[in-house]
């Protein structure tokens, strides 16, 4: 398939968990961006060249990034007497990228996930 077809495929995985998140509530470091990681690598794992796995990426982790500072500076309004949108999504990116790369995910020659959040 297309590389922008992966791109919308993948965005629309990463849409379902963000909906999902925000009913169940995931731990970030456990649970959400374990999954989100996997959605993206997994998606990368169908591209051809290094090009497309590099603009896969980058692409479906900036969607990520926004649905997860929208979805921070939402309950940052609802939880704080004295509310600075800037402040808050400077934290939310900045949270976004520490949890993100924190998170190591090792696969085997099997293909199967090992999953440890730093």
């Amino acid at each position: 398939i297309a590389m922008q077809q992966q791109i919308e495929i993948g965005k629309s995985i990463i849409k379902r968990l963000f909906e999902y998140n925000e009913t169940n509530h995931l731990d970030d470091k456990t649970e959400f961006f374990p999954v989100l990681k996997i959605i993206i690598l997994g998606t990368n794992d169908t591209c051809k060249t290094s090009e497309e796995r590099n603009e896969v990426e980058k692409q479906m982790k900036e969607y990520a990034k926004q649905r997860y500072t929208a979805l921070w500076i939402s309950q940052a309004e609802d939880d704080e007497e004295e509310f600075d949108e800037g402040n808050e999504k400077r934290e939310a990116l900045k949270n976004f990228n520490k949890i993100y790369k924190n998170v190591c995910l090792i696969t085997t020659h099997s293909s199967e996930w090992e999953i440890a959040a730093a």
